[in-house]
C-alpha cells in the first residue's frame, strides 16, 4: 500500500486547510518566543512581561494543539472517507511536534534566571550566535514549508536540521572540555540541547511535506535493513 505525502493530500483535502493554518499560528506563537527569549538570554533585554510573551503564547499552542485533534477526531468520526486517515495521521503528527516547540523555549526562557549575575553575554553571544540565527530562519522556513507545502523548502529544513544538530553536538563536547566557569557552561550546554531538540521537531514537521505518511520522521533513516 502507497501511502501519500502531505503534499499529495493537501491538494485533495480541503478540510486541511484550516488546521494547516492552525499548524501555522503555532509556529508563529513559537518563534515569537524564541525571539523575546533570545533577547533576555542573549542581550540582557528586559524580561517585564514574561506572562504576556511566554507563558500566555505557550497556552495559546497548548489550545490550539487539543482544538486540532479534537477536530481531527470529529472529522474522522463523521465521515466514511477511509481517504481522509492519512491526513488524519499528519495533523496528529505534526500537532505535537509544534506543541513541544513552544515547551522547548519556555524551558530556555528558564535558563536566564540560570545564569550568573555578573554574565559575560557576549561570550554567550560569540559561542552561540551562528546556531541563534540559524534557528530563527528555521522557524520561519518550516512554516512557509508547511503552510505552503513546498517540497523544496521543506529539505532545506531537513538538511540544515541536520547539519545543525551535529554541530550543537559538537559544540557541547568542546564545552564540557573548556576551562569555562561551571555555570557558564552549564547554561551554555543546557541551550544546545534545546536548540538541538528545536530542530530535530522542525525538522519532524518538514518530513510531513516530502514522505510518504508512514515515513515521517524518519526521513534519512536506511530502509529494509539496509544501511
Amino acid at each position: 500500500m502507497k501511502f501519500l505525502n502531505f503534499l499529495e493530500i493537501f491538494r485533495r483535502d480541503n478540510w486541511s486547510n484550516e488546521l494547516t493554518a492552525m499548524i501555522g499560528e503555532m509556529l508563529q506563537l513559537a518563534h515569537g518566543m524564541y525571539g523575546h527569549t533570545c533577547g533576555v538570554v542573549f542581550e540582557g533585554a528586559p524580561d517585564a512581561d514574561p506572562q504576556g510573551l511566554i507563558y500566555e503564547p505557550d497556552k495559546r499552542i497548548n489550545k490550539l494543539e487539543r482544538n486540532i485533534r479534537r477536530r481531527v477526531v470529529t472529522r474522522l468520526s463523521v465521515t466514511d472517507s477511509k481517504g481522509e486517515v492519512p491526513s488524519a495521521l499528519i495533523f496528529m503528527n505534526v500537532v505535537k511536534d509544534a506543541e513541544r516547540l513552544g515547551d522547548y523555549v519556555k524551558n530556555m526562557h528558564e535558563i536566564a534566571a540560570m545564569m550568573p549575575a555578573d554574565v559575560d553575554r557576549a561570550l554567550y553571544r560569540a559561542r552561540l550566535a551562528g546556531a541563534t540565527a540559524t534557528i530563527d530562519a528555521m522557524f520561519e522556513e518550516t512554516r512557509r514549508a508547511f503552510e505552503a507545502s513546498d517540497e523544496e523548502l521543506a529539505g532545506r529544513v531537513i538538511k540544515t536540521a541536520k547539519l545543525e544538530g551535529r554541530a550543537h553536538e559538537a559544540l557541547i563536547r568542546e564545552l564540557t572540555a573548556s576551562d569555562l566557569r561551571t555555570a557558564d557552561a552549564v547554561c551554555m550546554v543546557l541551550i544546545l540541547r534545546f536548540y538541538k531538540r528545536l530542530v530535530s521537531h522542525m525538522s519532524n514537521i518538514a518530513t510531513s511535506i516530502v514522505m510518504p505518511v508512514d515515513l515521517i520522521d524518519f526521513y534519512d533513516e536506511p530502509q529494509n535493513g539496509q544501511g
